[in-house]
C-alpha cells in the first residue's frame, strides 16, 4: 500500500503529490453519473488521499411522527429544493432540512458511510491523513455536526495554514474542509478548533485570490472542467489544454499555494468510464506526465529568475516550487495512484537538479561579480 509518510514525516502537504478523487462518493448511477467504483476505504487504500464531496439530503418519502426520514448523501446532477422537519438517519435526530428528489444524475454513497471509512483507514494507517473536500453542498451545519460527531477523535482539529502542515502532523487524522459558503454557514457553532476548517480556491470568480499565509485551511489553485458539446475526443484534448494553462498561472503566484491539476473530463450523455479508460491509456499517461512536469519546470524557472541574487547570501525558500501537489482523477484505483505517487520522485529529482544548478550559476555569478571594480557593482 502507498504511504506518504514513507517521503518523510517533517514534508509539508505542499511538498508532495498525491492522487484526489473526483465526485468520491458516486460509485452507482447511469453511465454519464456515475464515477468511481470503489468507496471511500477502498479508495484510501489503493491512494487517494483527497475527496471531493457534494452532499445533500435525499428525501425516502417515508413519513415518521416527527416528519420525513431523509439521509445526508453525496450526488452528482441536480436535487430539487424541499425544506421541511425530517428524520436525518445519519444523525438518528429530527432537523429542519433541505431535502429533495434528484431532477437530473444520481446519489451515491451515504455521508454516515464516508466518514466510517475515512475514520476506519486512519484508525488502521495511523501514519496517514485524508481531507474531505466538501462544495456545493446543502445543510452545511448538518454535515458539520455528522463529521465532528461521527469522525470522534480521528478528526483533525488543528488550525493555521494547512498548506505548510507537516505529514507528522496530520498522521492519524481526517481532515475536514468546507468552502467559504459552507465556512459562514457553520462557523458561529464550529469556529476555528472545532475540526472545521476552510479550502479556498485561489482562481474563484470571486473574493480575493492572494495566498495568506495565516489563513485557517487549505488554500489551493486549480479547477476542472470540460465543455458539454464538446466529442468525446475533443475533450480529452481540451482538458490537457487548459490544465497546462492553469499550471502556468499558478506558477506565477506564490510557492506555498497548493496546486490541483484535473485529469477527467465531464459531459451530459457520454459513458464518464470510457472517457477515463481512454483518458489513462499509455499514450495520455505520458501526456499527463508531460503535463505535470511542464507545470514544475515552468515555477522552478520562473522563481528562479525572480527570486535569485548572487550578491545575497541566503537564498530562502528560492526551490520551494509551485507544484501540481493534487491529482484529481475518476475511477480512482491503486495503478493511476501509483502513478501519480512516482511524480514525487519526478519532483525530487528535478528540484535537485535545479538545486545543482543555482548553486553553479550563483558560484560564477559571485565570481563574475568579485572581478568587476567596486563602483561598477550593484
Amino acid at each position: 500500500m502507498i504511504r506518504y509518510i514513507d517521503l518523510g514525516a517533517d514534508k509539508q502537504l505542499n511538498e508532495i503529490v498525491f492522487a484526489g478523487s473526483h465526485d468520491a462518493a458516486i460509485t452507482g448511477g447511469k453511465r454519464n453519473a456515475k464515477t468511481q467504483d470503489l468507496d471511500i476505504l477502498g479508495q484510501a487504500k489503493a491512494g487517494v488521499r483527497l475527496f471531493d464531496l457534494r452532499i445533500a439530503a435525499q428525501d425516502h418519502g417515508d413519513a415518521h411522527g416527527n416528519g420525513r426520514e431523509v439521509a445526508l448523501r453525496a450526488y452528482h446532477g441536480s436535487v430539487t429544493k424541499g425544506k421541511a422537519p425530517g428524520l436525518v438517519r445519519d444523525l438518528g435526530a429530527t432537523r429542519s432540512v433541505d431535502a429533495g428528489k434528484m431532477s437530473l444524475g444520481t446519489f451515491g454513497m451515504g455521508l454516515d458511510k464516508i466518514l466510517q471509512d475515512a475514520a476506519a483507514f486512519v484508525t488502521a494507517e495511523s501514519s496517514e491523513f485524508l481531507l474531505l473536500k466538501f462544495d456545493k453542498c446543502r445543510n452545511w451545519p448538518l454535515i458539520a455536526e455528522a463529521c465532528v460527531t461521527l469522525l470522534g477523535n480521528t478528526l483533525y482539529k488543528g488550525t493555521g495554514n494547512l498548506n505548510t502542515t507537516s505529514l507528522r502532523q496530520l498522521a492519524g487524522k481526517v481532515v475536514v474542509l468546507f468552502t467559504g459558503e459552507g465556512i459562514r454557514a457553520v462557523s458561529s457553532r464550529y469556529p476555528v478548533g472545532s475540526g472545521i476548517l476552510e479550502i479556498r480556491s485561489l482562481k474563484g470568480k470571486d473574493g480575493d485570490k492572494s495566498y495568506t499565509p495565516t489563513f485557517h485551511g487549505m488554500q489551493y489553485y486549480g479547477k476542472g472542467g470540460t465543455k458539454l458539446g464538446n466529442l468525446f475526443g475533443d475533450k480529452i484534448k481540451e482538458n490537457r489544454k487548459t490544465q497546462a494553462a492553469i499550471m502556468r498561472a499558478g506558477a506565477e503566484g506564490h510557492p506555498d499555494v497548493i496546486g490541483m491539476m484535473y485529469w477527467t473530463s465531464t459531459g451530459l450523455l457520454e459513458s464518464i468510464r470510457q472517457r477515463n479508460e481512454k483518458q489513462w491509456s499509455v499514450k495520455n499517461v505520458s501526456r499527463l506526465n508531460q503535463l505535470w512536469r511542464e507545470g514544475l519546470a515552468e515555477s522552478i524557472e520562473t522563481r528562479l529568475a525572480r527570486h535569485v541574487d548572487p550578491t545575497q547570501h541566503a537564498f530562502g525558500n528560492v526551490l520551494k516550487a509551485f507544484m501540481p501537489n493534487v491529482v484529481m482523477v475518476d475511477f480512482a484505483d491503486a495503478q493511476k495512484c501509483r502513478t501519480i505517487y512516482g511524480l514525487n520522485h519526478v519532483a525530487a529529482t528535478a528540484l535537485t537538479d535545479a538545486a545543482r544548478a543555482l548553486d553553479d550559476e550563483i558560484t560564477q555569478l559571485r565570481a563574475n561579480l568579485a572581478t568587476l571594480p567596486r563602483a561598477h557593482r550593484g
